[in-house]
């Protein structure tokens, strides 16, 4: 059995993703798709447009086999912890052949070549960045040049490290190397627009601006072609039934756990440095919303993206976590999202070899002791709190009734061949 993984967020799914899965398909020969996905929470520090199950129904309606959820402590982390969370989730299957993801230009030998040469010279690239954040430079840029520092004699494209895709293959590829994983990483190469384009692009569009569309409250009409139609139709329905979800919706609740929370507290969360930390506390008398909030606090060494971050750790209540060194403590459990009915194949043969719990029901997990130990129930409980609170506000937004996490049943789609908008 030929398994592949993919590693998204699909938020939402749109013409790009179902590429990348009939071109894995093709280039890989697997059998088996089986997707780490992001829950209701994202790694731009926000909340997903519609809840992890819509975007469930999207991707098995596609083509996908199986999808997991990656824990919110990676999904709403760094480059580095969403990488090492999802690729150790892939490696604990001991199932999983390939890694494939997508690239403007990079080469898996050149990424692996990179990260080799960069784990050489860590305590190097660790000092310099230091130093270069000292000195005013962004995040970003600050680590373009530590990194830039780190490779010597390595070749390196032009704009190699620029593109965020590339920089998550980077992070794929060494996340590979650290766990010794047999994982094959596979590129594919990206169509269409860039990660951060703003405007709809033809047929394939980035999930930036597909959200801008939905979030100006559009018409079927001026989103669907960007989208597979399976996946369009779900959505709307999603999209008319309870409506689409947003940074804004928990504004009050940011505004209160931000109130409760001095800054000597606050640097205790995930991403929230004493500089943040004190920019939260001096700026709150100006909070409107949680979307203006975010404007206040960054600066040029906070970036927007790291202050969305640390809000939104501030408020699911994430702390910085601890060094796990071995794949199976970073990622201790496979929270099964749902499932394609011809992939139970699939489920038997990974719950043979899965060195991890595959959980399809958190409530009995979270009570059995030999099936999860003391780290794992606290990270899936963390799952489950982050899950109701976006639900809390989803439900009281579109008033609908409220359904707890515990109470959702797994996703299993029908089976039908992928359909494309070809």
């Amino acid at each position: 059995m030929k398994i592949t993984g993919i590693i998204a967020e699909y938020n939402p799914f749109h013409n790009g993703h179902l590429y990348h899965l009939e071109k894995t398909r093709q280039i890989t020969g697997a059998d088996h798709i089986v997707v780490v996905m992001s829950g209701d929470f994202t790694q731009r520090g926000a909340p997903a447009l519609v809840d992890k199950y819509t975007r469930t129904r999207m991707a098995l309606a596609c083509g996908a086999d199986l999808v997991l959820e990656l824990p919110v402590i990676h999904a709403t982390g760094s480059a580095s912890y969403f990488a090492r969370g999802a690729v150790a989730l892939l490696h604990n299957l001991k199932a999983v052949d390939c890694l494939c993801f997508g690239s403007e230009s990079a080469r898996p030998e050149d990424l692996a070549r990179i990260g080799q040469a960069i784990r050489q010279e860590l305590p190097l690239f660790q000092k310099n960045l230091r130093g270069y954040l000292s000195t005013g430079d962004t995040f970003p840029l600050a680590r373009h040049k530590a990194l830039r520092d780190c490779l010597g004699d390595v070749p390196l494209s032009k704009g190699l490290l620029d593109s965020p895709n590339n920089i998550l293959g980077l992070e794929y590829c060494m996340a590979i190397q650290d766990f010794a994983s047999p994982i094959q990483p596979v590129v594919i190469r990206r169509k269409g627009a860039a990660y951060h384009q703003t405007k709809p692009d033809g047929t394939f569009s980035s999930a930036t601006a597909i959200r801008r569309i939905i979030e100006q409250n559009a018409p079927f009409s001026d989103w669907s072609s960007h989208i597979p139609a399976p996946a369009a139709k779900i959505l709307a329905d999603a999209l008319y039934k309870r409506g689409w979800m947003g940074a804004n919706d928990f504004s009050l609740l940011l505004r209160y756990k931000c109130m409760e929370t001095p800054p000597e507290k606050s640097c205790r969360y995930f991403d929230v440095s004493e500089e943040m930390a004190n920019r939260i506390c001096n700026c709150l008398n100006g909070f409107t919303d949680y979307e203006s909030f975010i404007t206040q606090i960054k600066t040029k060494q906070i970036t927007h993206t790291r202050a969305a971050r640390g809000l939104l750790h501030i408020l699911l209540d994430l702390y910085q976590p601890a060094p796990r060194p071995s794949a199976c403590a970073v990622t201790p459990y496979a929270r099964i999202l749902g499932f394609r009915q011809g992939a139970a194949p699939l489920l038997t043969h990974l719950k043979k070899t899965s060195r991890i719990p595959l959980v399809s029901r958190p409530a009995k997990s979270l009570k059995n002791d030999r099936l999860l130990d003391t780290d794992a129930r606290a990270m899936l409980d963390a799952d489950i709190h982050a899950a109701n609170l976006y639900e809390s506000v989803l439900a009281h937004k579109s008033g609908t009734p409220f359904v707890h996490e515990a109470c959702r049943p797994i996703v299993i789609y029908p089976d039908h061949p992928p359909t494309s908008n070809s």
